[in-house]
């Protein structure tokens, strides 16, 4: 006997079967295979690199002390003159120097050595021309030199140096013009690292590394540092009145300049240092060989120093036997001051330039 049944049976028949095949296959589907996991999800064994990958080398940068690669170590620092006129500011790429020169030019402008070691920064700048008080300090660092020409004496001195030099005016295509609307001429040439970089690549490099390797130490732990400091040098005008304010979170100095927060235009940043050096260099007025002002500074010998950092001052002295022997600071008993790791800020000062000092007192032991 035909059983028969209503459409409305055979609906509800058909429907169970779809249901029923669902529950087989579908929790298949839900299992993602090894083919369909993403990259990076598998078990921790299988993400770990081979045993036999070596796992890359850690030193200590030569100018910054930053743990680098060795690759990066060994690469030849960049010295490039920066502008600090007003209408130049803020500059481009400072936060990326690991050691930054400022000392005085005619008409008591300052202006800055930015070196580049373990970082690099595609837009430096404005770029200007050099003294004879930067080219001993880039010497003791195997730095090549950036600039924008010089002064008489600087070139012939440049000449007369075994110094990397890198001058626009014969490495144009390492440089730019970027004008900027009611920006003068002179403030509008920049560089990068990169750049320059392929020029030295160009020129070859020493097998002698230069005498820049120092000591360093650990930061003071948070407990031994003072609750503020304040560093103040006034170059000439308030446009070049310079204060370091002391960070103890951080501790770093965060830079002021001319009453405002010095920043670098790349980042909007301020500017800050770890370690702040202080040397006072003798200098003499006169002119070069075609006539220009200058100065002139007596780098090589010794003088009155002081080292900040750690919301401290230790007052010591500086040496620099030689153009190309490495600028050292020493503590009032002799001993020669290790730095802490990061960023520095070498501030050259005349005699008549006395820098000023607020800080509350060292924690006992830290002196």
């Amino acid at each position: 006997m035909r059983l028969r049944f209503s459409p409305l049976i055979w609906t509800s028949i058909g429907l169970a079967l779809v249901l029923a095949a669902g529950a087989i296959v579908l929790p298949k589907l839900s299992r993602p295979t090894e083919l369909s996991r993403p990259a990076g999800a598998g078990p921790e064994s299988q993400r770990r690199p081979p045993a036999n990958v070596p796992r890359p080398t850690l030193v200590a940068d030569p100018v910054d002390g930053e743990p680098v690669t060795t690759g990066a170590a060994d690469r030849r620092p960049i010295a490039i003159m920066i502008d600090n006129f007003p209408e130049a500011r803020p500059q481009w790429g400072l936060s990326s120097a690991s050691r930054i020169y400022e000392a005085i030019t005619e008409g008591g402008i300052t202006r800055y050595m930015a070196v580049f070691s373990g970082q690099d920064a595609d837009r430096i700048g404005p770029v200007r021309s050099v003294r004879t008080q930067y080219i001993d300090y880039a010497l003791e660092l195997d730095a090549a030199l950036g600039h924008v020409g010089g002064n008489a004496d600087a070139l012939s001195e440049i000449r007369r140096l075994p110094v990397k030099d890198l001058d626009e005016f014969r490495y144009a295509d390492g440089y730019r013009r970027i004008p900027m609307p009611h920006v003068a001429l002179e403030h509008t040439m920049f560089t990068s690292t990169p750049a320059l970089r392929a020029l030295v690549d160009q020129q070859g490099r020493d097998d002698e590394a230069a005498d820049a390797r120092r000591t360093w130490k650990d930061d003071a732990p948070p407990a031994r540092r003072p609750a503020e400091q304040r560093l103040e040098i006034d170059f000439s005008s308030t446009e070049y009145a310079v204060t370091w304010t002391y960070r103890p979170a951080t501790n770093d100095y965060a830079r002021t300049l001319a009453g405002v927060a010095d920043v670098d235009a790349a980042t909007g940043r301020e500017l800050t240092a770890r370690t702040i050096v202080i040397a006072v260099v003798p200098r003499m007025h006169g002119r070069t060989q075609i006539g220009e002002d200058t100065w002139t500074f007596a780098d090589i010998g010794s003088g009155p120093a002081w080292v900040v950092q750690d919301g401290t001052v230790v007052k010591g002295r500086w040496e620099k036997e030689s153009s190309a022997r490495r600028l050292r600071l020493f503590d009032g008993d002799g001993r020669e001051i290790a730095f802490n790791r990061g960023p520095q800020w070498v501030e050259i000062i005349p005699p008549e330039v006395p820098p000023s000092f607020q800080l509350q007192p060292p924690a006992a032991g830290l002196r």
